[in-house]
C-alpha cells in the first residue's frame, strides 16, 4: 500500500501481516481523492478516519495538505501499525491517533470535521448507525465518504444527502454532505 500523491508520493505505508482489515485499493483511493480534489481546501481541512486501519485513507489526505488528521481505531494489530506510519512522518500534534470504537467515538466527541473518511470492514452490519452518527462529528459544510461493500445499501438520512456514489467491482464509496450545510 503506498501513498498516491502529495508531499510523500510513492511512500509505502506498513500493513498487519494478518491484517483484520481490508486495506482500500489504489485505484479506489486514487478516484475517491480525485473526486475530493475540487471539493477540499486541503491547507484548512481537518480530516477524521474512521476505521483507519493502517491509516491510508488519513495519510492521503495529510499527504495532500490536510491541517490535522484524527486517527480512530480500536483494533490492537492495526492501532501498532498505525502508530509506527503516524509516528514516521514526524508530524508532530497534526496527526492524533485515537483508541475507541467508532460508535462511541461518534457519540462522544464534540469535535468538528471538514472531511470524514469512513472504511468500515466488509460485513459490517451497522451502516445506517454509522450515517446516524457522523452529522455530530461534521463540520456544517463538510464532506463524509463511507466505502462499503458494493451489496450494502447505504441510504441518505434526514441531516444527509447522497453527494456522489461510485462502485469499483465489489467496493463502493459513497459521499455525502449535510442537508442544507446544516450539520446536527
Amino acid at each position: 500500500m503506498r501513498i498516491i500523491a502529495g508531499l510523500w508520493k510513492g511512500r509505502t505505508l506498513h500493513v498487519p501481516h494478518n491484517a483484520t482489515f481490508r486495506p482500500t485499493t489504489d485505484r479506489v483511493k486514487e478516484s475517491v481523492f480525485n473526486i475530493l480534489a475540487g471539493r477540499i481546501d486541503w491547507q484548512h481541512a481537518t480530516v477524521c478516519d474512521l476505521f483507519a486501519g493502517s491509516g491510508s485513507l488519513g495519510i492521503e489526505a495529510f499527504s495532500r495538505g490536510a491541517a490535522s488528521v484524527c486517527f480512530v481505531e480500536q483494533y490492537h494489530a492495526s492501532l501498532s501499525v498505525l502508530e509506527r506510519n503516524v509516528s514516521e512522518l514526524a508530524a508532530g500534534e497534526r496527526l492524533r491517533v485515537v483508541r475507541m470504537n467508532v460508535e462511541r467515538f461518534l457519540a462522544r466527541f464534540e469535535e468538528r470535521f471538514d472531511l470524514i473518511l469512513a472504511d468500515p470492514p466488509y460485513g459490517y452490519q451497522e451502516i445506517d448507525q454509522l450515517t446516524a452518527g457522523l452529522p455530530h462529528i461534521l463540520a456544517g459544510d463538510g464532506i463524509a465518504v463511507v466505502e462499503h461493500d458494493a451489496r450494502t445499501s447505504v441510504a441518505e438520512t434526514s441531516w444527509l444527502r447522497i453527494s456522489a456514489h461510485r462502485t469499483y467491482g465489489r467496493t463502493a464509496v459513497t459521499f455525502f454532505e449535510p442537508r442544507h450545510g446544516d450539520a446536527q
